[in-house]
């Protein structure tokens, strides 16, 4: 179950930080990425707290060994899993007129996952 939740969450994130297709344009807009983190013209609270709340999940559900290395040294693999995944995204959005990719994106992300991952391990 955790994993049909798990690439639930996946399908979700990818559903709302690619669609609609038509907006991908097939050129780079290298010049509209926001570089530094939470230094931007653009930056809102909203957009922050949606990304996290969109990554939350991703961290919540994801899937965990039943037996094999401990929690505590497996913690980083769903923060480099959702890292890729974002950073994945935001490289998308580099072809689109109407997205902004951002590295403040990024870093909200990674946060919606490891409250995610948190809170599932310590209920």
């Amino acid at each position: 179950m955790r994993w049909a939740l798990w690439f639930m969450a996946i399908a979700a994130i990818v559903g709302f930080t690619t669609v609609p297709l038509s907006n991908y344009v097939g050129h780079s807009h290298w010049d509209q990425v926001s570089w530094v983190p939470f230094y931007d013209q653009r930056l809102n609270l909203p957009d922050i707290l949606g990304n996290v709340a969109l990554f939350f999940p991703f961290g919540y559900f994801f899937p965990r060994p039943l037996h094999g290395p401990s929690l505590k040294r497996i913690w980083g693999l769903p923060i480099l899993t959702a890292a890729t995944l974002s950073t994945a995204v935001e490289c998308f959005q580099v072809y689109t007129h109407n997205r902004t990719p951002s590295t403040t994106d990024i870093c909200a992300n990674l946060l919606g996952t490891m409250l995610g991952a948190w809170l599932q391990r310590n209920p």
